[in-house]
């Protein structure tokens, strides 16, 4: 078991930190496959380049358009057709338009085949995509290459403790976790100070909480001390709070 499935610390610096949870991102997880994760990532970049997501994002809602959903363009893009429609409607939605997602969405979804523990464990990967590639064109960069898909196949188990008591996923509750639950939150709540509601949304799959907040923690950290001639605490929370206000950010 990796360092990063069993501790959420946070990784030294950006690139570091960012290259371990990118590796994590073709290997078999809670509820997917190393291909299916794979193929997840390949369809969070195409929403970006979506012109039904675009057009659906401008209407007054979002089921007033119909459309298809642009296929992916990386070398692994056959994987993409691997995927329920449903889920990869899921992705671009998550991708584009996440201000606009409801539980009548979130059922839908359940309704057309797909499990709550799929679309926390397909938010993550957005997540941690969204997240490397906004950072390596916000350095000039090339975006990283996906990584291989490891072979194997998930035990999609769900685990024990989670309760539907608030939001619309199971999540567990901090003072009953356990085992690897448990020590997430320890990770989580040394880093941050306190379980903010995003840990708890992907506790039904711990690998989703790892792979989020492997690549989160090493760069957003505002609870620790600020380095030498960076931004303080407030600097950095207008920051965040203006760029997830200007990017509809659900949360």
């Amino acid at each position: 078991m990796s360092q990063l499935t069993t501790s959420l610390a946070p990784l030294d610096h950006t690139e570091k930190g960012l290259q371990q949870a990118w590796a994590e991102l073709g290997r078999v997880g809670g509820w997917f496959d190393g291909a299916s994760r794979v193929a997840i990532a390949e369809a969070a970049r195409a929403a970006v380049h979506c012109d039904f997501c675009h057009d659906r994002k401008a209407a007054l809602s979002p089921y007033a358009v119909a459309g298809e959903h642009a296929e992916a363009e990386t070398a692994g893009g056959a994987n993409a057709a691997k995927l329920p429609a449903a889920l990869i409607d899921a992705v671009h939605r998550i991708a584009t338009d996440p201000g606009r997602l409801s539980q009548a969405w979130h059922d839908a979804l359940l309704d057309a085949g797909l499990v709550s523990e799929e679309l926390v464990e397909a938010t993550a990967v957005v997540g941690l995509v969204r997240i490397s590639d906004s950072l390596s064109r916000a350095l000039g960069q090339p975006i990283r290459k996906l990584p291989a898909a490891e072979k194997g196949e998930p035990k999609r188990r769900a685990v024990a403790g989670t309760t539907l008591e608030r939001g619309w996923v199971p999540m567990v509750d901090p003072k009953k976790a356990e085992g690897l639950v448990a020590a997430m939150y320890q990770g989580v709540e040394s880093a941050a100070g306190f379980v903010f509601n995003v840990a708890r949304a992907l506790t039904s799959v711990p690998e989703a909480l790892r792979d989020f907040f492997a690549a989160f923690f090493p760069n957003y950290s505002t609870h620790g001390p600020v380095r030498e001639g960076g931004l303080n605490r407030t600097q950095v929370e207008l920051l965040a709070s203006t760029t997830s206000a200007w990017n509809d950010c659900f949360y």
